[in-house]
């Protein structure tokens, strides 16, 4: 089994929130769905500041954007992150989607492991030409009622579940909330970190970890 890398999306290979940029590109495509948005918004706000609830949200949200049927969810999702990458193309990580591609060329599996909901997640990865990676991410779904959230030791959970487990040959994150991920590699990665978080992380681990700067 070749070697697996395992990436964060948020802020490593999208600058910046994926819902934020998908809704720009979404309600730019069909200004019409502002609409039914605003009247699903007192259930979504509440949903997204709860960390229990905040997939789920997410997915509501997506689904009323699109508002398409559901087989053509990520397709959806892609063309909105393409509208919304048009205008800012900044917010897809050129030295992160630079570095997945190395890995697979030097025979890696590369996957994406996110607190972002699965389904815009693999949206975004689409729209920038990473539509071939696996995603590891939040899911929610309203029957039956099940709500996932990937990150802390979730994460390490669900990528085993996945067919992932550690040891990873790298881990990419920027973000200490991300230590279980980085105690499972002997090379962790921290993308556009702090010192904060640096000193964190070796606090636990015992060694720094590598530091890059992306954009």
């Amino acid at each position: 089994m070749p070697p697996t890398v395992v990436f964060d999306l948020d802020k490593v290979l999208l600058a910046g929130d994926a819902s934020t940029l998908f809704l720009s590109g979404r309600l730019r495509q069909s200004p019409r769905r502002l609409v039914p948005l605003l009247l699903a918004a007192p259930v979504l706000l509440p949903g997204a500041a709860l960390s229990r609830s905040r997939p789920l949200a997410a997915r509501l949200m997506t689904r009323i954007a699109i508002g398409n049927p559901v087989g053509a969810d990520v397709d959806a999702v892609a063309a909105a992150y393409g509208e919304a990458l048009a205008r800012k193309p900044e917010a897809a990580v050129a030295d992160a989607i630079a570095c997945a591609r190395r890995h697979q060329r030097n025979g890696n599996r590369v996957v994406v492991a996110t607190a972002c909901e699965e389904t815009l997640a693999r949206g975004f990865l689409a729209a920038v030409g990473l539509g071939d990676l696996d995603v590891v991410g939040s899911t929610g779904t309203l029957w039956p009622p099940r709500v996932r959230w990937a990150r802390g030791e979730s994460k390490v959970v669900m990528l085993t579940e996945r067919g992932y487990p550690p040891p990873w040959a790298a881990v990419y994150s920027d973000s200490a909330s991300d230590l279980p991920l980085f105690a499972g590699t002997a090379r962790p990665v921290l993308v556009n970190g702090g010192e904060k978080a640096g000193r964190r992380i070796e606090r636990t681990l015992g060694r720094r970890p590598e530091t890059v700067t992306w954009r």
